[in-house]
Order: C-alpha cells, then sequence, then structure tokens
C-alpha cells in the first residue's frame, strides 16, 4: 500500500484539438474553461465522476491552472495481487493559467510539490501517479501563438473489486484537487526556477 509515482515525458500535443478515441482515451476534445465553471461542469469525461467534474468546476474557478484534457477509464491487471487486481484510473493535464511565462522547471516544481502532498495523505490506500511532462503548442483563438511546457497527471487506484476500485478512485481525485489548490502547491509556478531545467520529451503537437 502506499504512493507510487513515476515521471517520464510524452510527445507534444496542440491545443485547440479535436475528439481523440483510441485504445488509451476517449478524450471530446479541448474545451476552454478558463473563468467558466458552467462550461466545466458539461465536460463529457467528467459526468460519470463527482469528483472530477467537482476538480474541473474548482480549476475553471480559482484561476491557477486551466485544464487541457482530461478521461477515465478502468481494466484489470491480471498479474496482480488479488486486492489490487482491479484498476480505475484517468488522467488531468494542466497548464498554469499564464502559461506564457511557465518554464520546464516549474513543472518540475509543480510535480514535486504534488507527490510531497500526497504522500502525507495516502493513508492504507493504494494510489499510483505518473507525471508526464508535455510541449503544447498553444493556438489558442485571439492569442499569440506559443509552445509552452505543461502536465500530464495520470492518476491509477487499486482494489479487490471494481467497485473499490472506482470508489477509491473518487477519494484520489477529490484529494488531487485540494492538493492542486493548496497554496505550496500553487505557488511552485511562481516559485524562482533553480536553473536545472527538465529536458522533455517530444516537440511536435499531437
Amino acid at each position: 500500500m502506499g504512493l507510487e509515482v513515476t515521471h517520464s515525458g510524452r510527445d507534444g500535443i496542440t491545443v485547440p484539438y479535436g475528439p481523440i478515441f483510441d485504445e488509451v482515451r476517449k478524450n471530446h476534445g479541448f474545451t476552454d474553461t478558463r473563468g467558466r465553471p458552467d462550461l466545466a461542469a458539461k465536460i463529457v469525461e467528467g459526468t460519470s465522476s463527482q469528483a472530477l467534474r467537482h476538480l474541473l468546476v474548482r480549476i475553471a474557478e480559482e484561476g491557477a491552472y486551466f485544464s487541457l484534457g482530461c478521461d477515465l477509464g478502468n481494466h484489470t491487471e491480471e498479474e496482480a495481487p488479488e486486492a489490487q487486481r482491479q484498476v480505475a484510473g484517468g488522467y488531468i493535464q494542466v497548464s498554469a493559467l499564464k502559461y506564457r511565462r511557465q518554464k520546464t522547471d516549474h513543472y518540475d516544481r509543480l510535480a514535486e510539490a504534488i507527490e510531497g502532498q500526497l504522500r502525507q495523505r495516502v493513508g492504507s490506500a493504494h494510489w499510483t501517479l505518473i507525471f508526464e511532462y508535455v510541449w503544447v503548442r498553444f493556438r489558442l483563438p485571439n492569442e499569440s501563438r506559443v509552445t509552452r511546457p505543461s502536465l500530464w497527471i495520470w492518476f491509477f487506484v487499486a482494489g479487490a473489486t471494481m467497485g473499490d476500485a472506482i470508489s477509491g478512485r473518487e477519494v484520489l481525485i477529490g484529494v488531487l484537487s485540494d492538493v492542486l489548490h493548496a497554496a505550496e502547491v500553487r505557488s511552485a509556478l511562481v516559485a524562482r526556477p533553480r536553473g536545472r531545467q527538465r529536458r522533455v520529451a517530444g516537440g511536435n503537437g499531437g
């Protein structure tokens, strides 16, 4: 039990983007919810999870980040111990609201701050997180075109039954919502960079 965390990079994406339906993602496309909690509440990916809907609305209301995408799913891991065989997961991809100012080092600090907070709160649960550092080609209407980093947060909860896993995922998303909006986590995006910058994988938009 506890928290398992890994870090990686992945190919870049372009925002906005259309629907993406493949073996991993069932995403209905980018919706700009900055300052629009009413739109955030209607995101299709949040309709099956009260916790995810609340997170999306909170992100739109509080204005530290904005969501670039999210999804939920579940699967069975036949080789895992019986108590951890059923897995419910998903992801949320976030960018700083003032995305032009942030560098890769800010997202390093953000991931470290999130991990530290989650380790204090995991208790007896079994949580797995993957932090992926992703370049984004921002092509938003009426805004200058830039390429800047973002943080893609994958989250997974294991349980003996799928019901246990899904319930645990709701708890984890709720905790993640609180953690993302804790002052010490939000400040990672405005703190002075430490000089070293993470090399983010990919440079071409998706």
